[in-house]
């Protein structure tokens, strides 16, 4: 089954993600929470998808961004800031933005 790798720095805001994608049948998932803690797991991985919070608690992860946008990797950008990470760091932009909060049926549909 495909992983799907969510990074975010809220303990509970990832946990409602994955209970909203087990629900769907998914049951292979990564869950990190800082940008250097994913920028390393990808360099011996690569999810099928991806679920990011751009802003977390060791700073924006860009470099993250940047990865997934050289490796064809499929991301959502799942942000409380409408489009302003994405006008500020342009490899966000290459991401489905989902904005906080979201219901499950929005994030099933995003996926």
């Amino acid at each position: 089954m495909p992983t799907i790798l969510i990074l975010e720095d809220e303990p509970f805001i990832a946990i409602d993600i994955e209970t909203v994608l087990e629900r769907c049948g998914q049951r292979s998932f990564m869950r990190l929470s800082t940008g250097s803690d994913a920028v390393s797991w990808l360099k011996e991985n690569s999810p099928s998808a991806f679920i990011v919070d751009p802003r977390l608690s060791d700073g924006v992860c860009t470099a993250v961004a940047r990865h997934l946008v050289n490796c064809d990797i499929p991301f959502i950008v799942y942000s409380g800031e409408s489009e302003s990470v994405s006008q500020l760091k342009p490899a966000f932009a290459e991401g489905h933005l989902l904005m906080k909060p979201a219901s499950p049926e929005q994030l099933v549909e995003a996926v």
